[in-house]
C-alpha cells in the first residue's frame, strides 16, 4: 500500500462521509462499524488478514470491534467516497476508555522507570564489587 496522507476516522459514534483522494488512506479505528462505498472502489487492508479486499460502490462491509482496518482508493487516478458508521460504544466503555488508556500509559512509564532503576542499581553493585561473575566467590 503506497500512501501519501492518512485520515483517521473520528472517535465519535456519528456516521461520517469522507472523500478519499488518490494516495490518501483512512484508518477506521478499532470500535468496529459499517463501511459503505458510495462512489468508486476502495482497497481494504485488515490486520491479521493475509489478503486485501476490493469494495465496490454500493457494497457494505461490517467490521467487528477490535479489527484494525485501513482503506484507500483502488484506482490510482480516481477518488472514492465512503460512509463510515462506527459502532456505538457502550456506556461503561465510554466512561472507562480514557481513564484506562491513561492508566496503561502511566503503568508503562512506571515499569520503564523501575527497569532503569534496576539497571542502575546492578551497574553500581557491579562497580562496587568488581563484577564478580556467577559461580565465583568473594570469600577466597
Amino acid at each position: 500500500m503506497n500512501t501519501h496522507s492518512t485520515v483517521n476516522a473520528r472517535r465519535s459514534a456519528a456516521p461520517s462521509t469522507v472523500a478519499l483522494a488518490t494516495g490518501q488512506a483512512m484508518h477506521l479505528g478499532r470500535l468496529g462499524g459499517e463501511l459503505t462505498v458510495l462512489e468508486g472502489r476502495v482497497w481494504l487492508t485488515r490486520g491479521g488478514d493475509l489478503g486485501d479486499h476490493r469494495v465496490e460502490a454500493g457494497e457494505r462491509l461490517r467490521l467487528a470491534a477490535g479489527e484494525n482496518a485501513v482503506i484507500e482508493p483502488w484506482d490510482g487516478g480516481h477518488a472514492a467516497s465512503v460512509k463510515w458508521e462506527p459502532r456505538r460504544q457502550g456506556f461503561v466503555g465510554a466512561v472507562l476508555s480514557e481513564p484506562l488508556r491513561a492508566l496503561a500509559w502511566a503503568l508503562g512509564a512506571l515499569a520503564g522507570g523501575f527497569d532503569a532503576l534496576a539497571r542502575r542499581a546492578a551497574a553500581g553493585a557491579c562497580r562496587a564489587q568488581g563484577c564478580v561473575s556467577g559461580g565465583d566467590s568473594m570469600a577466597t
